[in-house]
Protein backbone atom coordinates (compact mmCIF):
# COMPACT_ATOMS: atom_id res chain seq x y z
CA UNK A 1 0.00 0.00 0.00
CA UNK A 2 1.25 3.63 -1.13
CA UNK A 3 0.96 6.06 1.73
CA UNK A 4 -0.49 9.73 0.38
CA UNK A 5 2.01 12.60 1.40
CA UNK A 6 0.27 15.83 2.58
CA UNK A 7 0.81 17.24 -0.82
CA UNK A 8 -0.87 14.45 -2.78
CA UNK A 9 -3.68 14.38 -0.58
CA UNK A 10 -4.29 17.79 -0.90
CA UNK A 11 -4.32 17.47 -4.76
CA UNK A 12 -7.09 14.71 -4.49
CA UNK A 13 -8.64 17.14 -2.53
CA UNK A 14 -8.65 19.87 -4.30
CA UNK A 15 -9.63 17.70 -7.47
CA UNK A 16 -12.49 16.13 -6.12
CA UNK A 17 -14.13 19.72 -4.95
CA UNK A 18 -13.06 20.62 -9.11
CA UNK A 19 -15.26 17.49 -9.75
CA UNK A 20 -18.16 17.86 -7.88
CA UNK A 21 -18.24 21.42 -8.76
CA UNK A 22 -18.24 21.30 -12.03
CA UNK A 23 -21.72 19.16 -12.82
CA UNK A 24 -23.34 21.84 -10.22
CA UNK A 25 -22.32 24.48 -12.36
CA UNK A 26 -23.32 22.71 -15.42
CA UNK A 27 -26.87 22.13 -14.14
CA UNK A 28 -27.43 25.96 -12.97
CA UNK A 29 -26.86 28.07 -16.12
CA UNK A 30 -27.68 31.81 -16.35
CA UNK A 31 -31.14 32.52 -16.59
CA UNK A 32 -31.79 34.95 -19.14
CA UNK A 33 -35.30 36.58 -20.56
CA UNK A 34 -35.90 38.20 -23.97
CA UNK A 35 -38.98 38.99 -26.22
CA UNK A 36 -40.75 36.06 -27.79
CA UNK A 37 -42.56 38.13 -30.34
CA UNK A 38 -39.53 39.86 -32.73
CA UNK A 39 -38.57 38.58 -35.30
CA UNK A 40 -35.96 37.77 -36.80
CA UNK A 41 -34.20 39.01 -33.27
CA UNK A 42 -35.66 36.54 -30.96
CA UNK A 43 -38.65 34.46 -31.32
CA UNK A 44 -40.33 30.97 -30.05
CA UNK A 45 -39.99 28.34 -33.21
CA UNK A 46 -41.65 25.01 -32.83
CA UNK A 47 -40.76 25.62 -29.29
CA UNK A 48 -37.58 27.02 -28.86
CA UNK A 49 -35.77 30.06 -28.94
CA UNK A 50 -34.82 31.63 -32.31
CA UNK A 51 -33.76 34.23 -34.27
CA UNK A 52 -30.34 36.93 -34.20
CA UNK A 53 -29.70 37.39 -30.94
CA UNK A 54 -30.60 34.07 -29.51
CA UNK A 55 -27.72 32.91 -32.16
CA UNK A 56 -25.45 35.04 -30.21
CA UNK A 57 -25.70 34.16 -26.89
CA UNK A 58 -24.99 30.62 -28.26
CA UNK A 59 -21.98 32.22 -29.76
CA UNK A 60 -20.89 33.72 -26.59
CA UNK A 61 -21.36 30.57 -24.76
CA UNK A 62 -18.64 29.21 -27.00
CA UNK A 63 -16.31 31.23 -26.24
CA UNK A 64 -16.43 31.88 -22.90
CA UNK A 65 -17.63 28.55 -21.49
CA UNK A 66 -20.84 29.86 -19.94
CA UNK A 67 -24.09 28.50 -20.26
CA UNK A 68 -27.16 30.20 -20.80
CA UNK A 69 -30.89 29.20 -19.87
CA UNK A 70 -32.67 31.72 -22.72
CA UNK A 71 -36.21 31.86 -21.66
CA UNK A 72 -38.39 33.89 -24.13
CA UNK A 73 -42.05 35.83 -23.19
CA UNK A 74 -43.95 38.96 -23.78
CA UNK A 75 -41.36 41.92 -23.16
CA UNK A 76 -43.27 43.46 -20.43
CA UNK A 77 -43.05 40.06 -18.14
CA UNK A 78 -39.72 39.64 -19.80
CA UNK A 79 -38.40 42.68 -18.05
CA UNK A 80 -40.01 42.53 -14.81
CA UNK A 81 -38.49 38.83 -14.56
CA UNK A 82 -35.05 40.09 -14.65
CA UNK A 83 -35.84 43.96 -12.99
CA UNK A 84 -36.97 41.59 -10.04
CA UNK A 85 -33.64 39.63 -9.96
CA UNK A 86 -34.31 36.31 -11.82
CA UNK A 87 -31.92 36.76 -14.19
CA UNK A 88 -30.72 38.82 -17.02
CA UNK A 89 -32.17 40.21 -20.13
CA UNK A 90 -31.04 40.63 -23.78
CA UNK A 91 -32.16 42.90 -26.13
CA UNK A 92 -32.05 45.38 -23.68
CA UNK A 93 -31.63 49.40 -24.69
CA UNK A 94 -30.43 51.90 -22.55
CA UNK A 95 -32.45 55.15 -20.98
CA UNK A 96 -31.72 57.34 -17.94
CA UNK A 97 -34.05 54.76 -15.96
CA UNK A 98 -32.59 51.74 -16.63
CA UNK A 99 -29.21 52.85 -16.08
CA UNK A 100 -29.84 53.34 -13.26
CA UNK A 101 -31.18 50.06 -12.43
CA UNK A 102 -29.49 47.73 -14.98
CA UNK A 103 -25.15 47.00 -15.56
CA UNK A 104 -24.53 46.75 -19.26
CA UNK A 105 -23.14 44.83 -21.49
CA UNK A 106 -21.18 45.99 -24.74
CA UNK A 107 -23.58 46.89 -27.66
CA UNK A 108 -24.51 43.20 -28.59
CA UNK A 109 -27.04 44.27 -31.84
CA UNK A 110 -28.25 47.44 -33.28
CA UNK A 111 -32.52 47.51 -33.81
CA UNK A 112 -33.32 49.57 -36.82
CA UNK A 113 -37.11 50.56 -35.71
CA UNK A 114 -39.34 51.39 -38.66
CA UNK A 115 -42.53 53.49 -38.90
CA UNK A 116 -45.16 51.53 -41.15
CA UNK A 117 -48.28 53.35 -42.21
CA UNK A 118 -51.01 52.29 -44.70
CA UNK A 119 -51.11 53.50 -48.46
CA UNK A 120 -52.11 56.45 -48.98
CA UNK A 121 -51.06 57.95 -45.81
CA UNK A 122 -47.51 58.47 -45.98
CA UNK A 123 -45.77 61.11 -44.96
CA UNK A 124 -42.40 62.82 -44.37
CA UNK A 125 -40.86 61.41 -41.37
CA UNK A 126 -37.72 63.42 -40.14
CA UNK A 127 -38.11 63.57 -35.51
CA UNK A 128 -40.49 62.87 -33.13
CA UNK A 129 -42.21 65.89 -33.70
CA UNK A 130 -43.64 64.50 -37.00
CA UNK A 131 -45.51 61.95 -35.09
CA UNK A 132 -47.85 65.14 -33.30
CA UNK A 133 -51.13 63.50 -32.58
CA UNK A 134 -50.67 60.50 -34.22
CA UNK A 135 -51.67 56.61 -32.07
CA UNK A 136 -48.54 54.75 -32.65
CA UNK A 137 -48.74 51.12 -32.12
CA UNK A 138 -45.67 50.00 -30.09
CA UNK A 139 -44.74 46.59 -27.89
CA UNK A 140 -45.88 46.62 -24.47
CA UNK A 141 -43.34 47.97 -22.35
CA UNK A 142 -41.22 49.04 -24.61
CA UNK A 143 -38.18 52.02 -24.63
CA UNK A 144 -35.90 53.21 -27.62
CA UNK A 145 -34.51 55.74 -25.46
CA UNK A 146 -34.87 59.16 -24.23
CA UNK A 147 -36.37 60.48 -26.95
CA UNK A 148 -38.43 58.15 -27.44
CA UNK A 149 -39.81 58.09 -23.76
CA UNK A 150 -40.19 61.96 -24.07
CA UNK A 151 -42.28 61.50 -27.09
CA UNK A 152 -44.43 58.63 -25.46
CA UNK A 153 -47.50 60.11 -24.44
CA UNK A 154 -46.76 63.79 -25.17
CA UNK A 155 -46.21 63.50 -29.06
CA UNK A 156 -47.82 61.06 -30.38
CA UNK A 157 -50.53 57.88 -28.48
CA UNK A 158 -49.39 54.93 -27.78
CA UNK A 159 -51.29 52.34 -28.57
CA UNK A 160 -49.51 48.56 -26.91
CA UNK A 161 -49.91 45.31 -27.73
CA UNK A 162 -47.84 41.95 -27.07
CA UNK A 163 -46.57 42.17 -31.16
CA UNK A 164 -46.20 43.03 -34.51
CA UNK A 165 -48.57 40.63 -35.95
CA UNK A 166 -51.73 41.87 -33.65
CA UNK A 167 -49.93 45.78 -34.87
CA UNK A 168 -50.33 45.24 -38.27
CA UNK A 169 -53.65 43.86 -37.89
CA UNK A 170 -54.47 47.84 -36.05
CA UNK A 171 -52.93 49.60 -38.27
CA UNK A 172 -54.92 47.60 -41.25
CA UNK A 173 -58.23 47.95 -39.35
CA UNK A 174 -57.63 52.12 -39.30
CA UNK A 175 -57.24 51.59 -35.21
CA UNK A 176 -53.68 53.03 -34.96
CA UNK A 177 -52.46 55.80 -37.32
CA UNK A 178 -48.73 54.05 -37.56
CA UNK A 179 -46.92 50.99 -36.12
CA UNK A 180 -43.21 50.94 -35.07
CA UNK A 181 -41.65 47.43 -36.00
CA UNK A 182 -37.64 46.42 -36.00
CA UNK A 183 -35.33 45.76 -36.67
CA UNK A 184 -35.44 47.03 -39.93
CA UNK A 185 -37.11 45.90 -43.36
CA UNK A 186 -36.84 42.52 -42.62
CA UNK A 187 -38.54 42.53 -39.55
CA UNK A 188 -41.61 43.94 -41.44
CA UNK A 189 -41.81 41.56 -44.16
CA UNK A 190 -41.13 38.67 -41.97
CA UNK A 191 -44.40 40.21 -39.78
CA UNK A 192 -46.44 40.08 -42.61
CA UNK A 193 -45.64 36.42 -44.13
CA UNK A 194 -46.82 35.09 -40.92
CA UNK A 195 -50.41 35.83 -40.84
CA UNK A 196 -52.82 35.34 -43.88
CA UNK A 197 -54.85 38.59 -43.85
CA UNK A 198 -51.67 40.37 -43.44
CA UNK A 199 -50.14 38.37 -46.50
CA UNK A 200 -53.32 39.32 -48.41
CA UNK A 201 -52.99 42.97 -47.74
CA UNK A 202 -49.17 43.19 -47.97
CA UNK A 203 -49.39 46.02 -50.86
CA UNK A 204 -51.20 47.57 -48.18
CA UNK A 205 -48.32 48.29 -46.23
CA UNK A 206 -45.61 51.72 -46.53
CA UNK A 207 -42.76 51.20 -44.62
CA UNK A 208 -41.20 55.08 -44.10
CA UNK A 209 -37.93 55.99 -45.55
CA UNK A 210 -36.16 57.46 -42.44
CA UNK A 211 -35.89 55.25 -39.41
CA UNK A 212 -37.47 56.33 -36.08
CA UNK A 213 -34.12 55.25 -34.25
CA UNK A 214 -31.33 53.47 -34.61
CA UNK A 215 -31.23 51.59 -31.18
CA UNK A 216 -28.22 49.85 -29.16
CA UNK A 217 -29.19 46.64 -27.91
CA UNK A 218 -27.76 45.17 -24.80
CA UNK A 219 -27.04 42.36 -22.42
CA UNK A 220 -28.36 43.73 -19.02
CA UNK A 221 -28.37 42.48 -15.22
CA UNK A 222 -30.09 43.70 -12.75
CA UNK A 223 -26.79 46.45 -10.28
CA UNK A 224 -27.77 44.20 -6.97
CA UNK A 225 -27.27 40.88 -8.44
CA UNK A 226 -23.09 41.87 -8.80
CA UNK A 227 -22.49 40.64 -12.14
CA UNK A 228 -19.99 42.48 -13.13
CA UNK A 229 -17.57 39.97 -13.77
CA UNK A 230 -19.75 37.82 -15.38
CA UNK A 231 -20.69 40.97 -18.09
CA UNK A 232 -16.74 41.67 -18.31
CA UNK A 233 -16.26 37.90 -19.89
CA UNK A 234 -19.60 38.57 -22.00
CA UNK A 235 -18.15 41.75 -23.44
CA UNK A 236 -15.06 40.53 -24.46
CA UNK A 237 -16.64 37.97 -26.52
CA UNK A 238 -18.71 40.42 -27.86
CA UNK A 239 -15.84 42.93 -28.74
CA UNK A 240 -14.18 39.80 -30.41
CA UNK A 241 -17.41 38.89 -32.35
CA UNK A 242 -17.52 42.44 -33.48
CA UNK A 243 -14.18 42.47 -34.56
CA UNK A 244 -13.97 39.35 -36.54
CA UNK A 245 -17.22 39.91 -38.45
CA UNK A 246 -19.11 36.57 -36.77
CA UNK A 247 -22.32 39.22 -35.85
CA UNK A 248 -22.62 40.11 -39.09
CA UNK A 249 -22.16 37.04 -40.69
CA UNK A 250 -25.43 35.88 -38.20
CA UNK A 251 -27.25 39.20 -39.03
CA UNK A 252 -26.98 37.63 -42.56
CA UNK A 253 -28.43 34.36 -41.93
CA UNK A 254 -31.81 36.29 -41.65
Amino acid sequence: MRLLTPLSSLLLILASLVVSASPAFAANPIVIFGNDCKPPKSWMHNGRPKGVLVDILHEIEARTGLSFDIRLMPWKRAYMSALEGRGGIFGLSKNMERMSLFDFSEVMYVDEMRIVVLKGREFTYREPEDLKGMTLGITRGASYGDEFDRAKGRIFIPSEDSGPISRLRMLLAGRIDAALIGPGEASVRFTISQDTMLMENSDQFVILDTPFVQDDNFIGFPKNSKRRKLLDQIDHALLDMQGDGTIQRIEARY
